[in-house]
């Protein structure tokens, strides 16, 4: 049997969660407890279970964390990877966007593991896996299809099909007092982008050297990548991959965990 491919987990878990927070003074979204311990862990524990016979090797774990909820963050990564797992973890910090974030996450893991045990920072054809953790729900054998798309595209994201009419508004004449038209898009070219979404080390490295340089913000790193000429291949997402937004999001993610 060959040697797996190594697959390196970034954990976006820096934001605020402000449009899921259950009252002044609760904790962010990622970090709010679940039956089976904090919500960021529910899909770091599932992309785990990856087994080696998927072609995948999960190589490490950075996990981007704010100040105040990093105490929080270290004490999960110790109760999933204790000091005798072979799955070494770090922290980053996080950054003011979800591109500064990644950034962040990127310029720790180009230096190797630090955190548990330890290990060496990815080879240029190896591949980096970008995680939200407000996606609880994302399976391991998601994230086995969506490296695999990766290797031989050098990058991929998983997407559902969008299931609504979508349209595109185009600029109105406001000093006519004109409304904005509507331009109609076709429904069957178009997907809902989740994540995992995963990429070669060297071309994501490159890619978000030149967006912080440039000081440049996206809303996914596919999204990043293709502005630079590597528009990555859409493999099909999970319907049950949705993200927690709102408080009605959370609620639903609570009672799905118990």
């Amino acid at each position: 049997m060959s040697k797996p491919n190594q697959l390196h987990l970034i954990l976006l878990a820096g934001g605020t969660g402000s449009r899921a927070s259950g009252g002044r003074g609760a904790p962010p979204k990622q970090f709010s407890t679940t039956r089976v311990g904090p919500l960021f862990a529910v899909s770091l524990r599932e992309f785990l279970r990856l087994p080696e016979s998927s072609g995948f090797h999960l190589a490490g774990v950075t996990m981007t964390v704010a100040d105040a909820w990093c105490e929080n963050a270290v004490q999960g990564l110790k109760d999933l990877l204790p000091p005798d797992s072979t799955v070494p973890w770090q922290t980053a910090d996080a950054g003011v966007t979800r591109t500064a974030s990644t950034w962040n996450a990127l310029q720790v893991l180009g230096t190797g593991y630090d955190g548990g045990a330890s290990g060496p920072a990815p080879a240029a054809a190896e591949l980096v896996a970008i995680h939200d953790a407000a996606r609880p729900f994302a399976s391991f054998g998601l994230l086995a299809r969506v490296a695999n798309a990766a290797l031989a595209a050098g990058g991929a994201v998983p997407g559902i099909k969008v299931p609504d009419t979508i349209v595109r508004v185009a600029e109105a004449d406001e000093a006519a007092g004109a409304l904005p038209p509507a331009i109609y898009l076709k429904r069957e070219l178009l997907y809902a982008v989740q994540t995992p979404q995963v990429f070669r080390w060297d071309i994501l490295q490159a890619a978000h050297s030149i967006a912080a340089a440039g000081g440049m913000d996206f809303t996914d790193d596919g999204g990043l990548l293709a502005s630079r000429g590597h528009s990555p291949a859409v493999v099909d997402g999970e319907q049950g991959n949705w993200k927690v937004t709102t408080e009605a999001d959370l609620r639903r993610a609570l009672d799905l965990l118990k």
